[in-house]
């Protein structure tokens, strides 16, 4: 739950620089440990912008030569010779990605997060908020003090080295909070089962953006009523057994696969609509 894999970071890097854009988020929402001067903390964002900017033009233009590619008919084989064509071009953005994901796991975190705590929240949920917010508070200390510490070495850390760390974090984290841990893993059963007795509230009309493209208008409808459906099924079979509950979810799903298939459909043309304004 806590541990941080670097590897699921470069993947999401990849997928988040093909549909563009996002991942000019890294650049400007996180922020470098701090080294011997502000200046050297300046260059090294500079940096990261550099190898951002970098790795994303590249990643577009490949993506778009990819395209280009299965539009015209290309064969697996084809697709497979223009990759090892491109070999060295993919060790380069892999090296990039690697460099960002080091970058992005060596940023101080946030040790004042506060919980979230619904108005009618019952005393177990509260208690539960409270505690995951002071949980992810003591993590962020001990991920603070080991990057800084890795940081008054003055040497640059590799992506072994990072998820070494990172492994080491989790570890302390967990001996240090075991008591804790295992009182959340308590209090989520109990809220889990409370849960399935009362049902939920059934969600209204979801809350469509005034300036929102009609691909987003169509998803956002189709996904509230997906949702408000779900719901009153579960509610209505709360007090059955967890095998009729779920026999009925499943009936459910299948009388309803042609609403499915929409949401599917609207999810491409969202994805296809934000991919064509980006380029």
């Amino acid at each position: 739950m806590y541990v941080s894999i670097l590897h699921y970071r470069i993947g999401i890097l990849f997928y988040l620089a093909t549909i563009g854009g996002v991942l000019g988020q890294v650049a400007t929402t996180s922020q470098p440990v701090q080294q011997a001067s502000s200046s050297s903390a300046t260059l090294q964002t500079s940096q990261n912008e550099a190898t951002l900017q970098a790795f994303q033009q590249e990643q577009q233009a490949l993506a778009r030569q990819e395209q280009a590619l299965v539009a015209g008919g290309a064969t697996r084989e084809q697709i497979k010779a223009w990759r090892q064509e491109n070999a060295s071009l993919f060790a380069v953005q892999q090296q990039r990605a690697q460099a960002m994901a080091v970058a992005s796991a060596l940023t101080l975190q946030r040790e004042n997060s506060q919980p979230r705590i619904p108005p009618c929240a019952s005393p177990t949920l509260e208690n539960y908020l409270t505690t995951q917010a002071a949980l992810a508070n003591a993590r962020a200390h001990i991920h603070n003090q080991l990057v800084q510490q890795a940081a008054a070495s003055g040497q640059s850390l590799t992506l072994a080295q990072v998820n070494k760390l990172e492994r080491q974090v989790d570890r302390l984290f967990r001996q240090q909070n075991a008591a804790l841990l295992t009182l959340q893993t308590q209090r989520s059963q109990a809220l889990a089962n409370a849960a399935a007795q009362t049902g939920g509230s059934v969600p209204g009309p979801g809350f469509i953006p005034p300036n929102a493209t009609p691909q987003m208008a169509a998803y956002l409808t189709t996904q509230y009523q997906i949702r408000q459906e779900l719901t009153q099924i579960r509610n209505q079979y709360a007090n059955a057994t967890p095998a009729a509950r779920e026999a009925a979810i499943q009936t459910w799903r299948a009388q309803n696969a042609d609403l499915f298939a929409q949401l599917q459909q609207e999810t491409r043309s969202l994805s296809q609509a934000s991919t064509t304004t980006q380029n």
